[in-house]
């Protein structure tokens, strides 16, 4: 890695990812959890595994609680301060991959794979949302730029090197989503061992010290949980419900249940593929194909392309068989999609070809498309009626000048590939910091959870609430903002004086077009679109509904007034 490459990536890469990490609130789902258990995490005595609610949460390795709790226990409990080391994970999986992509093919592919690693959408969306992929994306780009180094260098100590970088990403991995993290990095690894009859590197001493360490760093959290009285059902959550019973139909207590949502399809991922590599679907599809040639290739290069594959193909294989599906499941393999952009890039600077053609001139296209995408909403929040100040005209004008710049820069045809590709970054760049840093102080204060939580506050009016049937998203609401509040169910409601409970109401109501309108100043006159009306539970006798507390979009909460049991004297 060059000083020149990594001071262009980070010039480029540090706004982007600071932008999604620091301008928002926490968004639902996931983040409100998350957040929650890093807090708990900071206060927790033993931090071997975080809980949520008062409870123990064993789903996921605790790396990602671990480091942002470290964050919040200095900075204090914010979104900016739990997201703070997604920066960190952010830029280890770009220079990661740019250190393969620059050694096999140059400096400037090593800066198109670090680009296309952070702002492909999929990858994007990951790198900036406070959940266990992020981490689980570095990791597995660390084990794959460990793995290049060693398999690319006759120098033993170079070598040994490699194998020290790979373990650490494998450990990365494993903390971040436990074994299911190695498996991009493992089929990468026997991919390049088996194509290029490399089994000689099986006997290599220095390969076998890293099993050692690896195991070492993994069995000492694992004898840790196990010391716990519930460490044994910790681990079986871990490494059975949360492991086994997402790809496959398991007898499961009902959180554990994984196969009853997100259930796969045949052919999901490769439908989806072009949406998880916008902007760059074209130019990764095409490396894709043309790469194939190169599976031969003898050398450094050909080792790269070969690696790439073992990434992708293998993995999409497995997640396309498995029971549940989700697009944050396939980031890893995406990495493969990212080096072969750059490889594909090098290769084609190298034997001087123009950057013309179908495929530079659809991604022109679809990075205009993204500024589109990004700054016309933010334009439409920005000049809301019901919210027009100096701030948010300031807002407005920033992510105008923001969309005209992007535009400029993704539609401009001058130069050659490295004039191109400095063009198609910068839009890349105007977009997601100048477009969407208004996009998303703007949306902050209408998904604000902390906003809900001060309306149920004053709702409240300062009598105690239970949570009842709560949901992950609301126990973690009434951590970070209510207080530690009880969870009842609804048969165990104790008898006594007039109790008040807070309910999410389970009707999945969401807002038309024309409420967010309304919500907006957009339609003042329109007729407005009346919610449909709350009754409360039927597994709650007596309950009444005290106060309604609905959210931008239709997510409602009621707090629910339970009368005294009365008792019939004979």
């Amino acid at each position: 890695m060059t000083r020149a490459l990594f001071a262009r990536l980070l010039w480029v890469l540090v706004p982007i990812l600071a932008a999604g990490l620091f301008c928002r609130v926490y968004y639902t789902p996931d983040e409100p959890r998350e957040a929650s258990l890093a807090v708990a995490m900071a206060a927790q005595a033993d931090h071997a595994l975080p809980q949520l609610g008062g409870e123990v949460f064993a789903e996921k390795p605790p790396l990602l609680y671990w480091l942002s709790g470290a964050v919040v226990a200095t900075m204090g409990p914010t979104p900016a301060a739990t997201r703070l080391p997604n920066l960190l994970y952010g830029l280890l999986t770009a220079l990661s991959l740019a250190f393969i992509a620059r050694r096999a093919a140059g400096l400037t592919a090593g800066y198109v794979a670090g680009l296309v690693a952070v702002t492909a959408m999929q990858l994007y969306d990951v790198l900036i949302w406070l959940a266990t992929d992020a981490p689980l994306v570095a990791g597995v780009a660390v084990s794959l730029a460990g793995m290049y180094a060693s398999f690319t260098t006759e120098v033993p100590a170079a070598r040994r090197r490699g194998y020290a970088v790979l373990a650490l990403g494998l450990v990365l991995a494993f903390y971040a989503k436990g074994l299911a993290g190695w498996m991009v990095p493992g089929f990468a690894f026997l991919s390049v061992l088996v194509l290029e009859r490399r089994w000689r590197d099986l006997l290599r001493p220095a390969l076998w010290l890293v099993l050692p360490v690896v195991l070492v760093a993994i069995g000492g959290w694992v004898l840790w949980v196990l010391r716990r009285p519930d460490g044994a059902q910790a681990l079986k959550v871990l490494f059975w419900y949360n492991l086994v019973g997402r790809a496959v139909t398991i007898d499961a207590p009902n959180q554990y249940a994984y196969t009853a949502g997100h259930l796969n399809a045949p052919g999901k991922y490769l439908l989806e593929l072009p949406l998880y590599l916008f902007p760059w679907t074209v130019l990764g599809l095409a490396a894709f194909v043309r790469g194939l040639r190169h599976l031969r290739r003898p050398g450094a290069m050909g080792t790269a392309w070969r690696l790439a594959y073992g990434a992708i193909v293998p993995a999409t294989i497995l997640l396309s068989f498995a029971a549940t599906a989700r697009g944050v499941y396939y980031a890893p393999p995406l990495l493969g999609f990212a080096l072969m952009v750059g490889l594909e890039f090098g290769d084609s600077l190298r034997a001087g070809a123009p950057a013309r053609g179908v495929p530079f001139g659809l991604t022109r296209g679809l990075v205009a498309l993204l500024a589109i995408a990004v700054g016309g909403p933010a334009l439409v929040l920005a000049l809301a009626p019901a919210t027009r100040d100096p701030i948010h005209w300031l807002l407005a004008s920033i992510a105008l000048i923001g969309l005209l710049a992007a535009l400029y820069w993704a539609l401009r045809v001058q130069g050659g590939r490295d004039r191109v590709w400095r063009d198609l970054g910068a839009s890349v760049g105007a977009t997601l910091v100048l477009c969407a840093t208004p996009l998303w102080l703007c949306l902050n204060p209408l998904v604000s959870l902390e906003t809900t939580a001060m309306e149920i506050q004053t709702a409240a009016a300062g009598h105690p609430l239970g949570l009842l049937q709560p949901d992950e998203t609301t126990v973690a609401m009434s951590e970070l903002y209510l207080g530690h509040v009880r969870t009842v169910a609804p048969g165990a409601i104790p008898p006594g004086g007039e109790q008040r409970y807070l309910w999410l109401v389970q009707d999945h109501y969401r807002w038309k077009a024309a409420q967010w309108l309304a919500l907006l100043g957009y339609r003042q006159h329109a007729v407005a679109v009346v919610s449909p009306p709350v009754t409360p539970p039927a597994a709650v006798p007596g309950a009444s509904i005290e106060a309604l507390i609905e959210r931008a979009g239709g997510r409602r909460y009621a707090i629910l007034v339970v009368a005294p049991t009365r008792v019939v004297v004979p």
